[in-house]
């Protein structure tokens, strides 16, 4: 416990009593507050010996011990903040703002074991919460399932730590049982990029971000491992391009995974593209795309709203708001088209789970299905069609 002082007893005292009426009962005695209290536990009828009371007494002392430590959800959330927090920066950030700004708020003052006792409270503020407006015009509009999601799969992070740091006893998680409708479901569409916008989209950005996307576009990086290179990493030699790092936020940091931490081929294209940004942009402290005012590379999202948006929305090319991301679902779609192997399409993607790379770029895939489906009609309307040649008229 973090608490300086316990206000438990933890051990407590059970004894067997004669009632002057009705049989023998066990008592348990314990200190709340300094004061002596007790609790009747059963009859020497329901345990016969000290030892089956005493296992009976389990459950209840470790409950009680919950309640009368005091420990608050408010407690549990600081301690996580300062030693449960994972290493990588981006995650470490996304986590450390839904803590701090969401969740602690509302739940600062109640004792974890009341909420362990009772998910459903947790689950239905959960199914209510609304996204806070950016601007005075904005309106408040239900949180994506996604994003509930992801505040459940917080909350059972904060309560496996709560038993692992025995604010709570071993057992089910009690967020396992809260259900949110739809959290599979994808509120926004996956953009994907046609290859002649994508070629428009080149001529309307500035060089680093267009060496950037074609990156992004040919080989499916992240854009903080785009960020994350280093000449060092690049072989124009041999053709040959290593993945050792990503960079958010001006964060130095590993992979994403460890399978994202690979070697990749350069087309030869792709090494005629890295040579000419060489010759006319000289290396910003050995990155690929440093900026020569900070030293380090730029950032994703300036880059984003300066560049990929504004060109994106010209009426030539007609896209959406376009995320660095939806190169990647891009690339994925196009492997996928190509025809090549699911276990070839994962390594390109460098996805530790095979499930993951399916989830990726979900493109109409007509080319593939247009031609399936037209075998299943032709099969179809010639049976039928001889059927119709061997019936008798009428």
């Amino acid at each position: 416990m973090t608490k300086s002082a316990r206000n438990t007893y933890q051990n407590g005292c059970l004894q067997r009593e004669t009632r002057k009426k009705g049989p023998d009962v066990w008592v348990f005695r314990y200190r709340e507050d300094g004061n002596l209290k007790y609790r009747v536990l059963g009859t020497v009828l329901q345990y016969k010996t000290k030892a089956a009371a005493q296992l009976a007494l389990g459950d209840v002392k470790a409950n009680l011990n919950n309640r009368l430590d005091g420990a608050t959800f408010g407690d549990l959330c600081d301690r996580y903040l300062r030693e449960g927090m994972p290493e990588r920066h981006a995650t470490a950030s996304a986590l450390r703002s839904m803590v701090t700004y969401r969740i602690k708020p509302y739940w600062a003052e109640v004792l974890v074991a009341e909420m362990a006792a009772d998910p459903m409270s947790v689950e239905q503020w959960i199914k209510n919460l609304h996204t806070t407006p950016r601007t005075k015009d904005e309106k408040p509009r239900p949180l994506a399932p996604k994003s509930k999601a992801h505040t459940k799969a917080v909350f059972h992070r904060l309560f496996e730590c709560a038993m692992r740091w025995r604010y709570l006893t071993v057992q089910r998680n009690p967020m396992s049982l809260i259900e949110i409708p739809g959290a599979s479901k994808r509120v926004r569409k996956i953009v994907l990029v046609p290859t002649e916008k994508y070629q428009k989209l080149l001529l309307k950005v500035p060089h680093h971000c267009r060496v950037m996307v074609t990156l992004a576009m040919c080989l499916g990086l992240r854009v903080s491992e785009i960020l994350g290179l280093r000449w060092e990493d690049v072989d124009l030699e041999s053709g040959k391009l290593q993945i050792r790092r990503s960079v958010v936020n001006g964060h130095v940091e590993h992979t994403k995974t460890d399978a994202s931490e690979d070697e990749l081929p350069l087309h030869p294209q792709l090494v005629e593209v890295l040579k000419q940004w060489k010759e006319a942009e000289p290396p910003v402290e050995g990155w690929l795309f440093g900026n020569i005012d900070t030293g380090m590379p730029y950032h994703a999202d300036t880059m984003r709203q300066r560049h990929l948006n504004k060109a994106a929305g010209d009426p030539e090319i007609g896209l959406p708001k376009l995320g660095w991301h939806a190169f990647r679902h891009t690339y994925r779609a196009n492997l996928s088209e190509s025809g090549l192997p699911l276990e070839v399409q994962q390594k390109l993607m460098r996805h530790a789970d095979i499930a993951m790379t399916t989830k990726y770029g979900r493109s109409s895939m007509l080319n593939v299905t247009r031609p399936a489906n037209a075998r299943i009609v032709e099969m179809v309307m010639r049976e039928e069609a001889q059927k119709t040649k061997t019936e008798p008229a009428a």
